[in-house]
């Protein structure tokens, strides 16, 4: 089994890569960082540590890499000849890969290529594989688009893995948690031996997982870090185990635990044991990450899809509790940081527009009693 795997950074190594390695795929990385993928077309392995209470080490092998930038012709061929592809590098690019991923169906169409093929987007989005379906019909033809959807699947997914920012002598080495969830839409799968990836959990309806995660691990991931950092907290791990952090972050969690229950049917019991475990994991001291990654990009974050305005809107419409996902988004507010564009936006809107305007154009809510919770929370932090 082949596959190409655009994202040669440590979600792409250190885990899609880690679970398809032992499910015996050769895997191509792709990428358009040079050092990394010359090194890892002049090496035969490359170590994964993983930062658990013992430390253990995986080596991997079976691997190769392209360049995006200087070899799309031998890119192009190798999507006729794989039986999967696979995507870690971040919603916002998924556009800027969709035309050369076209450009290797638009050969498989010409030269008749049935092969079969499935196309996965492992990233931190809802609905990721049809979006970049989406994005790659952009650059097909009606005909090319019939032919494509004939051979080729493009299942959702959903994947988690905590990876902390690091960086080593060793350009291919990646540190990673011990945890990791990868979930796919079964129904989507096109190819057979594709069903059998090792610790893939396979379901028909996708979406009370992929909500369930981003709910859960981002949206508390999220909220302890906010806090932590107003509070001067450096590290999550020692913001997970701070007494006011764990206070309203820990409530976060318990609202949207009670949406996901209400929303798909999840058991009470279920998601306490799911949301317990997430806690356990910020709290994991081996895994050195700072509040400050994960508190970039705000505005982001208080998208209208995303992981807090999303739950606080639906916790309205079902009549439930949301006073501490209100409060985090109190603490986003406060987040500053002349190194994070959207922070210095966030800040100057708040200037120039106030903090109800400022809001209504981030969040797009227009429900003017919640966009005044925010306020006053906000506004008793500063």
């Amino acid at each position: 089994m082949k596959n190409l795997h655009f994202g040669a950074g440590n979600i792409g190594r250190g885990f899609i890569g880690e679970l398809l390695n032992k499910s015996g795929y050769h895997i191509t990385f792709v990428d358009i960082n040079k050092d990394v993928v010359n090194d890892l077309k002049r090496r035969d392995t490359y170590t994964i540590r993983i930062l658990d209470e013992n430390i253990e080490e995986v080596e991997l092998n079976n691997f190769d890499a392209l360049n995006i930038a200087e070899e799309k012709e031998q890119l192009y061929t190798a999507i006729g000849e794989v039986e999967l592809i696979t995507t870690s590098i971040g919603p916002n690019v998924l556009p800027i890969i969709a035309k050369d991923i076209a450009e290797g169906l638009k050969l498989k169409v010409e030269n008749n290529n049935t092969k079969l093929l499935d196309i996965i987007a492992c990233e931190n989005m809802i609905s990721g594989s049809d979006f970049l379906k989406t994005e790659v019909f952009k650059h097909l033809s009606e005909q090319e688009q019939e032919f494509v959807s004939k051979y080729v699947g493009f299942p959702n997914s959903a994947v988690d893995r905590i990876v902390p920012a690091q960086k080593h002598d060793d350009v291919l080495l990646v540190e990673v948690e011990k945890f990791c969830e990868w979930v796919i839409e079964a129904d989507k799968i096109k190819v057979e031996s594709n069903r059998n990836i090792e610790q893939v959990h396979y379901v028909e309806d996708l979406n009370p997982f992929i909500e369930r995660k981003l709910f859960t691990v981002n949206t508390g991931h999220a909220a302890l870090s906010y806090i932590a950092n107003y509070l001067g907290i450096e590290l999550v791990s020692d913001g997970a185990k701070h007494a006011d952090v764990r206070k309203d972050f820990i409530a976060v969690l318990e609202e949207t635990s009670a949406l996901l229950e209400k929303k798909w049917g999840f058991d009470k019991a279920e998601m306490e044991a799911y949301r317990n475990k997430t806690i356990k994991r910020f709290e994991n001291p081996r895994i050195v990450d700072n509040v400050s990654r994960i508190c970039r990009t705000p505005i982001r974050k208080l998208g209208y899809n995303e992981r807090f305005i999303k739950p606080i809107r639906e916790t309205e419409e079902l009549e439930l509790s949301n006073s501490a996902l209100l409060k985090a988004c109190s603490y986003i507010l406060t987040f500053k940081s002349e190194e994070d564009e959207q922070s210095v936006k966030l800040e100057q809107l708040i200037k120039e527009k106030g903090v109800i305007e400022a809001l209504r154009e981030v969040t797009e809510l227009t429900d003017t009693a919640l966009l005044n919770k925010i306020k006053e929370g906000y506004e008793k932090l500063v």
